[in-house]
């Protein structure tokens, strides 16, 4: 199990990756601080701590956790493997080693002592959190105080005082060091809901101890640390709750929740599992806040609203103390996984599959072939062999090393830790849409259930500690709804509907009272097929080519006008060159003392009845041809119409195409365009409108040098002829799934000069990640 969960770790490394990626790209609207003077003398430390192996103290409802050693391992992998950070730089506290003590000592001796001003420091904690009653006389300040508890947590009998470290604790300890790079990450939450578990999620919150006084040590401590630098206490007491020194990402609002759950026995937190798979892709021109936005929309398919992820930074200290900035150099381009284990012979070998997006390696087939990335720092043979996967395991893989020969230059052996990316992707031509059913249904029920389940095409039953990408259940008092601002209607409570993992009721599926639980099946059909497509469709995320040259824009055009998110497939120029850039300063206050900001980042919201529009740029010498789909809120689906002309926009004049969606070399094409009808209406259209009740929305931009012959077939045959939708815009599609499936047909079929050119011979569907790219936006309709 610890080489299980090691190779987890590497894949989500990242997750320090995604920190620094493009803060600035958020903060300075794309200013990417070129001029900024890289240090790279300066240190580079991290305190690592995560706990699973809690006591149960059944008046706080603490029990172990499964996943927190998990991320803690992860973070070291990122760090050593992709910053370069020197292992013996990191100190990773688990388990029984995590007490209070230990934990605070480690921080002064291990971050306090050794850094110094300009060294990047890292803090994570993966554990239980909890909230104290507190006893500040001020009524302006909230009277509770955030606490992350120790393995050596108090029993909390007999309102003894409590073990916990404060939060005022972890703001003096940050305080205390002697550099302004620093970064925090808090993979735990504060507020318990009064219930440990959500659907299949385990809560990282403990209940509020009995007693409200903190231990002598922790009074001693805090005392140390006031005095050591010289803090008022006046700050400290007067400080907000929740605001911490430096860089701080949380996996969620103070009020929510932080989850952990498991994929196929390794457990994770759901935020640090989803940002370091996330970031594996991450490059030095990406936008942080977009990479933060896959993110939140990951784990919000799970969990609803009920967990948001948060970013805060504190900015300057003083008018004329510098911003603090962090550079960090990449050891690589965006990388899929990294090879952890080369046999004697070295003709197999151990995969971390870190990179690769969570449906492809739940949904990926052996015979998927990797290649490895060059060492940039040297002048390596360009001749290198491919590993072909010859049976995956969660997250990692076994692979044959496939050895090539290029004009009388073998391809080197293979060593461990080398990265890996993706090359051709195998998946099964019959995928089914897995659901799960809610434990707390009846025993009739379940067989039921299981009876019409069994009935439906396409759709296959999990148990509970299995993948899953629905859940089968009752809406109940405590279920939480979709849109977390429009409570459920008292006449659904008790009936049957679809749920996410994270017991969310997705929008439209609640029965009508009397329902018996075949029929509620049988009404779910549509959305159980449509649910399919889009998973289909999800498999194909892919903006690693290196072939398609393009740029996507997806922007809201009203009620205001401002891009929601960019995406762009790789520049190679920029590889080998690569720096992930961390900002701490927010440069539009200029106000001396303390400058803080909380938000959520992450999902880009969108107002209803808004228009949005995308635009797909080809900096290619080929034509593009493209497929667009969008998933309302709803569960239903539309589709660009690829029936009418679409209007390409060109310096002059608006150029009509017929029939096919092609986007020329150096043009740009608006979708839907501006001008309907061709441009001979005087009519406006800006963009698309956002239709569908408040929730999430997805869409799915697919790209590719060679025209979609099957696809646009099975588009027209999914048309109404009656359609009411707006003419040049989205189309109500009733045959998604025929449609997904004719997609990846499709890409099979432009995949097929790589395929053969790699020698792969399969029945399953083989696809070349460079013959085609697909963009995936997520927006949340408010």
């Amino acid at each position: 199990m610890a080489l299980k969960r090691r190779q987890f770790l590497n894949r989500s490394g990242m997750l320090l990756a995604g920190l620094g990626l493009s803060e600035v790209a958020w903060w300075q609207l794309g200013d990417r601080y070129q001029q900024a003077i890289a240090q790279p003398n300066h240190r580079k430390l991290a305190l690592l701590v995560g706990i699973n192996q809690y006591p149960k103290v059944s008046q706080r409802h603490i029990q172990p956790l499964s996943g927190c050693v998990t991320d803690v391992e992860l973070q070291r992998e990122l760090l050593i493997g992709r910053f370069g950070f020197n292992p013996s730089d990191i100190l990773a506290l688990t388990d029984k080693e995590a007490t209070g003590e230990n934990i605070e000592t480690s921080f002064i001796e291990h971050l306090i002592n050794q850094a110094k001003p300009g060294d990047l420091v890292v803090f994570h904690y993966s554990g239980y959190g909890s909230h104290v009653a507190g006893t500040n006389p001020n009524p302006e300040l909230p009277n509770i105080k955030h606490s992350l508890i120790p393995v050596d947590v108090t029993p909390d009998h007999n309102g003894e005082p409590i073990n916990d470290i404060m939060e005022d604790t972890l703001w003096l300890l940050l305080r205390s060091l002697r550099t302004q790079q620093v970064v925090t990450i808090l993979d735990t939450s504060y507020a318990y809901p009064g219930y440990s578990q959500q659907g299949v999620l385990r809560i990282r919150t403990a209940a509020s101890p009995n007693s409200s006084q903190i231990s002598d040590r922790t009074i001693t401590r805090q005392q140390e640390l006031l005095q050591r630098r010289q803090i008022d206490p006046k700050e400290l007491e007067q400080r907000r709750l929740g605001e911490l020194p430096g860089i701080v990402l949380a996996a969620s609002t103070p009020t929510q929740m932080a989850t952990e759950t498991t994929w196929s026995e390794l457990s994770a937190g759901l935020f640090t599992y989803s940002l370091t798979q996330t970031l594996w892709n991450a490059t030095a021109t990406s936008d942080l806040k977009e990479s933060l936005g896959r993110v939140a929309g990951a784990v919000e398919r799970i969990t609803g609203p009920n967990q948001q992820p948060q970013l805060q930074r504190q900015g300057r200290m003083t008018e004329d103390s510098p911003s603090p900035m962090i550079k960090l150099p990449l050891k690589s381009p965006p990388v899929d996984g990294i090879v952890t284990t080369v046999t004697g012979d070295g003709k197999s070998t151990e995969l971390l599959l870190a990179g690769l997006p969570g449906c492809v390696l739940e949904s990926g087939d052996v015979n998927s072939l990797f290649a490895i990335v060059p060492n940039t720092e040297s002048t390596e043979s360009k001749v290198l062999p491919k590993l072909q996967i010859r049976g995956y395991n969660s997250l990692h893989a076994t692979a044959e090393v496939l050895t090539l020969e290029v004009g009388g230059i073998k391809s080197p052996a293979v060593e461990s830790g080398q990265f890996i990316k993706e090359t051709i992707r195998v998946l099964p031509r019959h995928i089914d849409l897995k659901i799960g059913l809610d434990p707390k249904l009846d025993r009739i029920e379940r067989v039921d259930a299981t009876s019409a389940l069994s009935s439906v095409a396409d759709v296959s039953i999990t148990s509970n500690d299995q993948p899953m990408d629905y859940l089968l259940s009752r809406v109940r008092d405590t279920t939480i709804a979709q849109n977390s601002t429009a409570p459920l209607n008292s006449l659904f409570q008790g009936h049957y509907g679809l749920f996410s993992p994270g017991q969310v009721v997705l929008p439209d599926t609640a029965g009508e009272g009397g329902e018996a639980v075949k029929v509620a099946v049988q009404r779910l059909v549509p959305q159980l097929k449509t649910r399919l497509a889009a998973k289909l469709l999800r498999l194909t995320e892919n903006e690693r080519s290196d072939l398609l040259k393009a740029k996507v824009t997806l922007a809201m055009l009203t009620p205001q006008s401002r891009a929601i998110a960019k995406r762009e497939t790789p520049d190679l120029s920029h590889q080998g060159t690569e720096q992930l850039i961390l900002n701490a300063s927010n440069h539009s206050n200029s106000t001396p003392g303390l400058a803080h900001r909380s938000e959520t980042f992450g999902i880009p919201t969108i107002p209803k009845e808004s228009r949005i529009q995308m635009q797909l740029q080809n900096n290619g010498e080929l034509p593009l041809y493209f497929i667009m789909f969008l998933f309302d809120s709803r569960g239903q689906t539309y589709v660009y119409d690829a029936t009418r002309p679409p209007i390409v926009e060109t310096e002059d004049s608006s150029m009509i195409l017929p029939q096919v969606l092609r986007v020329e070399a150096g043009k740009t094409m608006s979708i839907p365009p501006a001008n309907v009808n061709g441009g001979t209406s005087n009519t406006e259209t800006l963009g698309e409108l956002v239709r569908g009740p408040a929730g999430l929305i997805e869409t799915y931009l697919i790209i590719s040098h060679f025209p979609f012959t099957q696809t646009l077939p099975a588009i027209s045959r999914g048309l109404k002829p009656t359609s009411i939708s707006s003419p040049n815009g989205l189309q109500l599609l009733s045959n998604p799934l025929e449609v997904s499936r004719a997609v990846l047909e499709d890409l099979a079929k432009a995949s097929k000069l790589g395929v053969e050119r790699s020698g792969i011979s399969t029945d399953n569907l083989a696809l070349d990640v460079n013959a085609w790219g697909t963009f995936n936006f997520v927006c949340r309709v408010v």
